[in-house]
């Protein structure tokens, strides 16, 4: 007779990440209560870990799809908060906040606190999506300029790459 044994502990970073693939596939066929209900699992397994950036995001995109971007937002910033590295989630927190007509009020305010150089980032999206884009890719570019070093200042190059060629067109 062969005896059988399981594994006494949890792994949450694994559980986490097998309910945001499910998430996905609920997303993938438009079941969106389902892959809110997972992605917030797999949040609440592992919350304030780096990795949950993406789950967030998942989240966040699964609410504005159903057309709900105010309980997106909270879920965008949560996940800039935890990779403040990550360009995209920058772009995601500023069009974000355009979609809630909020973006001059936040441009103040990122205006004030500009200790953090990372908020520069944020000042530079605000002022494109405020339709300033010329202003907005100057302090982009100075940004790129003065934080050489930064894994985040690659994807901000793309972006006013990608800003500059289609202002172009």
């Amino acid at each position: 007779m062969q005896s059988a044994f399981a594994y006494a502990e949890i792994r949450a970073e694994n559980n986490a990440y097998r309910h945001n693939n499910k998430g996905l596939i609920y997303l993938k066929e438009n079941y969106y209560f389902g892959a809110i209900k997972e992605f917030q699992i797999a949040i609440d397994l592992m919350p304030e870990a780096q990795g949950s950036a993406a789950y967030y995001v998942n989240l966040g995109m699964t609410y504005e799809k159903i057309g709900y971007p105010s309980l997106a937002l909270p879920c965008y910033e949560k996940a800039l908060s935890l990779h403040p590295l990550y360009f995209d989630y920058y772009l995601r927190v500023a069009e974000c906040y355009k979609k809630l007509g909020i973006v001059d009020n936040k441009l103040e305010e990122y205006k004030n606190k500009k200790f953090n150089p990372l908020n520069t980032i944020m000042i530079g999206l605000l002022y494109i999506q405020n339709g300033d884009v010329s202003t907005g890719i100057l302090i982009l570019d100075d940004f790129c300029n003065e934080e050489k070093e930064l894994l985040v200042t690659s994807g901000v190059k793309k972006y006013i790459e990608k800003i500059a060629k289609t202002k172009l067109d």
